[in-house]
């Protein structure tokens, strides 16, 4: 039985669907959350800008994607919070799966939890890149919630 679960977030509607099972299913299981947050640096910056569009600026785009990295992550652990669900947060930097299956390692997480699809849906036809390399990596169970648009 679970104890920690690990939720990957890339701040999509997608993975909120995800962390909404997983604050339940702890919820009904008496186990914490780990929300995760993978800034990829080999992306475009310019893909998190979701407010203004491409900005010249590269400073200014980064900071709009942190931001919004760590607001998404916020944003989550309120969810739990009001749920009654122990919950940490955190944002790392590298690639998305791998840094994921990392994570989980360091932190002790017996379970992750996530979408079928991301931000980057468009690109998979069938599973999500990241969800997929996570599934095939990982030494711990991995529930992919489906999400149907």
């Amino acid at each position: 039985m679970a104890k920690k679960i690990l939720v990957p977030t890339d701040g999509s509607e997608r993975a909120e669907i995800a962390a909404d099972f997983a604050i339940d299913l702890a919820k009904q299981l008496d186990a914490s959350l780990l929300f995760v947050s993978v800034v990829d640096d080999y992306a475009p910056a310019f893909a998190y800008d979701l407010e203004s569009g491409i900005s010249s600026d590269i400073n200014e785009i980064i900071e709009k994607r942190d931001r919004y990295v760590r607001e998404s992550v916020d944003r989550l652990l309120e969810k739990a919070k009001a749920a009654g669900v122990p919950a940490e947060g955190k944002v790392v930097e590298g690639n998305a799966w791998e840094e994921i299956l990392a994570e989980a390692k360091r932190s002790g997480a017996d379970q992750i939890i996530m979408g079928s699809h991301g931000r980057r849906a468009l690109a998979a036809a069938v599973l999500g890149n990241v969800t997929f390399n996570v599934i095939h990596h990982s030494k711990i169970p991995v529930t992919v919630i489906p999400i149907h648009d």
